[in-house]
């Protein structure tokens, strides 16, 4: 009888040793606001918010009057009123390129305007199945760190909604998690 008492002491002392570890490390797979903080917080310390995800090849030229890239040319045209480009234009072409100010901004032509920090999770789905993954909806609030002064330029935030979102006083943004052999991960929208 006192040697199962041993035994059991001992049985029990492992398995306190193994909860207490298990608490300090946390599991990567499970879901938790915490958790889902983290994997984010780990991917955009990673990633900076850029305007674009390709930077274009500058100088870019193109036709005043191309409609298909009509978009385009707005949004280039806040990149010059907010000091980053200059335009040109010669024979019904414009000519969009980098200003000195334009050249230092991180991205090389990506324009990238900071890193979000997740301050808090505000809810999550229940994780649904697609082609054998399991994906998760995250609601999250966010700062935006290290946002320089042309991304608060009204033309920028007009032609890009993204910058407009990222500098607002309490922005809330989602992403879709996908549950990996290692933990979650921020699904690539």
């Amino acid at each position: 009888m006192t040697r199962s008492l041993k035994n059991f002491a001992g049985l029990a002392a492992v398995a306190g040793a193994l909860v207490l570890l298990g608490s300090g490390c946390g599991d990567k797979r499970e879901m938790s606001k915490q958790n889902f903080a983290n994997v984010l917080n780990e991917d955009y310390s990673a990633n900076a918010d850029c305007l674009f995800t390709k930077p274009l090849p500058y100088p870019f030229e193109m036709q005043a009057s191309d409609k298909l890239l009509g978009d385009v040319h707005k949004k280039l045209d806040a990149l010059t009123a907010a000091g980053l480009l200059t335009r040109n234009s010669h024979d019904g072409n414009l000519r969009y390129e980098l200003t000195l100010t334009g050249q230092q901004v991180p991205g090389n032509g990506r324009f990238c305007y900071g890193k979000r920090q997740v301050t808090s999770i505000d809810n999550y789905s229940t994780p649904t199945e697609f082609h054998g993954n399991r994906f998760t909806k995250v609601e999250y609030h966010f700062v935006e760190k290290g946002r320089p002064d042309w991304a608060k330029v009204s033309a920028i935030q007009t032609a890009f909604p993204a910058v407009a979102k990222a500098v607002a006083d309490e922005p809330v943004d989602q992403a879709t998690l996908v549950l990996t052999d290692d933990g979650w991960v921020r699904n690539e929208d």
